[in-house]
């Protein structure tokens, strides 16, 4: 009964968070194969040359950098995170990335040291991301979503929790270079899916009626600042 209770509470915090990033302007996540038939160019024309320099890298570069777990089990469901699109971003020592929010998954805003902030935005069509671009936006914007409590790792493993979102938590591993994301509503420590890059910040929105949704990672991809976006399924 205890567990139910649990999940029942986990859910209902879901559809509040659910409203809450609505309201915000959060990016939907489209069904599966989702496209409007048109194309789009990677990266936008740059229309703020005082804007970082944006970078679409193929999302097969990155791929082989993200692991679904083989031994993550929720009843008949298995681990799926598959790679739809990713952007380096340029960083200068006058100007670099302090932290990145988002109600959803996209659009992402980036606050800089220096004081400006910016959006990330994509297209999301054809099961990737195009037509990258960002935009100057205020600093205002963020908001704190309450957040079930996660489990915990077990005491022989040295993580460190980066964030969470829409119960997704983000854990990193300093020593191997790497992010333990787990899944919503887990009831134990299980991890959903492992990405080769030192994470910074997690963003996250669930699929309104199937288990699985859009996770974005920010972190750092051999040594270059990159935003990943991945669909996931638990």
């Amino acid at each position: 009964m205890t567990n139910k209770a649990s999940a029942f509470t986990r859910v209902s915090v879901g559809i509040a968070i659910a409203v809450a990033a609505i309201s915000a302007h959060a990016q939907f996540v489209p069904p599966a194969g989702y496209s409007d038939g048109g194309s789009r160019p990677r990266i936008a024309e740059r229309s703020d040359t005082g804007a970082p320099l944006l970078t679409r890298i193929p999302d097969t570069a990155v791929s082989s950098l993200i692991h679904a777990d083989p031994t993550y089990r929720r009843g008949s469901a298995m681990s799926h995170a598959k790679v739809v699109g990713a952007f380096a971003i340029t960083e200068t020592s006058k100007a670099h990335v302090v932290e990145a929010w988002s109600p959803g998954f996209l659009p992402v805003t980036l606050s800089l040291s220096e004081g400006r902030c910016y959006s990330l935005q994509a297209d999301y069509e054809g099961g990737t991301l195009s037509n990258g671009r960002l935009n100057k936006v205020g600093c205002e914007g963020r908001r704190k979503f309450d957040e079930p409590t996660l489990p915990a790792p077990s005491s022989g493993r040295s993580l460190r929790l980066i964030g969470t979102a829409w119960g997704y938590g983000a854990w990193v591993d300093d020593r191997t270079k790497t992010t333990i994301v787990t899944a919503p509503g887990a009831t134990t420590f299980q991890p959903l899916f492992t990405a080769h890059m030192t994470s910074s910040a997690i963003m996250a929105m669930n699929g309104p009626d199937w288990p699985g949704g859009n996770v974005t990672l920010l972190g750092k991809v051999k040594g270059r600042l990159t935003v990943v976006t991945l669909e996931t399924g638990y």
